[in-house]
């Protein structure tokens, strides 16, 4: 039986986290992950398998016509880390789904609110590049929070905009690296064996909302600053994450009296 709720937060979820990421290069992830929870239609690993999905979708259509503007460098090393992270970080959310759902709620919150701050705080350019090491160390953590959340934008994305690059290069960095992890995680869960003839249905209806909002977006760009941008999509994620926190330290409490 179809449950219209679920449908409607999903699709509502995933028409701002489309609009969002072409818009900035990331934040799908965060945007979707923290809508879908504060409502608790869906867990927090089928969030994360359907977002893996769309996502692709979403950096397909955007780099599109965009893909030239890669930075190569940027691109190479991020990916490099965050790849073989994936797997540790699907491990992670698995065994705290199984053992500790509370302590995955806080995870998750905590996670929610220092993306959000670093969505807030306008990043300085450096002057000069960041070297191999530290960008695949960023991308390495990045890709842990990637696989337990389909979330690595935070981590890599403030890092990236640290670059002494054009904006545009960063953005599009930034997708075709979300393009590479996010086929790895589809493929590490699809062998775990999450993708459930439900959750498939919820996808494939997702589907013309992603190429929709993608569309939108990159035809009407906002009329705000980069930093109005972000502190706008601050507000709406720390919030968000605040509510979690409490919600899942409440449970934590009463289970322990």
């Amino acid at each position: 039986m179809v449950d219209i709720n679920v449908y409607c937060v999903f699709l509502v979820a995933i028409a701002v986290g489309a609009w969002l990421q072409a818009t900035s290069g990331f934040a799908l992830g965060l945007i979707v992950m923290a809508i879908v929870q504060v409502t608790g239609v869906m867990t927090i690993a089928e969030t994360a398998a359907a977002i893996s999905v769309l996502a692709f979708l979403n950096i397909a259509v955007s780099l599109a016509d965009t893909y030239r503007s890669i930075d190569g460098r940027l691109f190479l090393f991020l990916t490099l880390g965050q790849v073989p992270a994936i797997a540790l970080g699907i491990a992670i959310l698995n065994y705290l789904t199984r053992e500790a759902t509370a302590i995955l709620e806080i995870v998750f919150a905590l996670f929610l609110i220092t993306g959000s701050l670093s969505l807030a705080l306008n990043p300085t350019p450096q002057a000069r590049r960041s070297g191999a090491l530290a960008a695949t160390g960023v991308g390495f953590a990045g890709g842990i929070f990637g696989g337990m959340f389909a979330a690595s934008g935070p981590v890599v994305g403030w890092f990236a905009y640290r670059q002494p690059i054009v904006i545009a290069s960063i953005r599009a960095s930034l997708l075709a690296m979300l393009g590479v992890t996010t086929c790895t995680r589809t493929v590490l869960v699809w062998m775990d064996g999450i993708y459930s003839q439900s959750l498939l249905w919820i996808i494939i209806a997702a589907v013309p909302v992603v190429f929709i909002s993608t569309y939108v977006a990159k035809r009407f760009q906002p009329n705000v600053t980069d930093r109005q941008f972000r502190r706008a999509i601050f507000s709406l994620v720390f919030l968000i994450g605040c509510w979690i926190l409490v919600s899942a330290v409440i449970k934590v409490v009463k289970l322990t009296t």
